[in-house]
């Protein structure tokens, strides 16, 4: 099997991933009823605005070259700057803030349960991407020795 056909197999687990956490979210809201907390509503609503704003940004300072894909495209050049100075994947961030938004949009807090599994989902992918990046790009070693990961400032 082909590194990019990998790496396709890899997207469509994410997106499971992602619905299985809205779908949860949704379900468990409606069956699972329990007095609710407006600021947990809007702090969920804030955290989705935020990864709403952030992936435009990224989406937009990356171009035409982003791809779910963990295999960079042929004609993509390695990004370092804006939200990449701050952290290597920041579209995973992004998700992850999402996926906390929505959980706390719907006071799931069942749901919550995911989201680890969803953060130990990226640290594997990233893995698989960084790979193809040390590959095709010399100084991404340099660069992903004073860039965290996936967390700003963390990991």
């Amino acid at each position: 099997m082909s590194d990019n056909v990998k790496g396709w197999l890899f997207v469509v687990v994410q997106f499971i991933l992602l619905f299985l956490i809205v779908f949860s979210s949704a379900y468990e809201f409606k069956y699972y009823p329990r007095p609710l907390m407006p600021f947990v509503h809007y702090i969920g609503v804030t955290f989705i605005l935020l990864a709403a704003m952030m992936f435009t940004v990224i989406i937009i300072s990356f171009g035409q070259y982003m791809t779910p894909n963990p295999v960079p495209r042929d004609k993509a050049s390695l990004k370092t700057t804006g939200f990449y100075s701050i952290v290597r994947h920041p579209m995973y961030f992004t998700v992850l803030v999402l996926m906390l938004g929505v959980v706390l949009y719907f006071q799931a807090f069942f749901s919550l349960v995911w989201l680890p599994i969803l953060f130990i989902f990226f640290m594997v992918k990233a893995s698989m991407e960084e790979k193809f990046l040390k590959q095709k790009y010399p100084e991404y070693q340099a660069y992903s020795m004073h860039v965290k990961r996936i967390i700003p400032y963390i990991y």
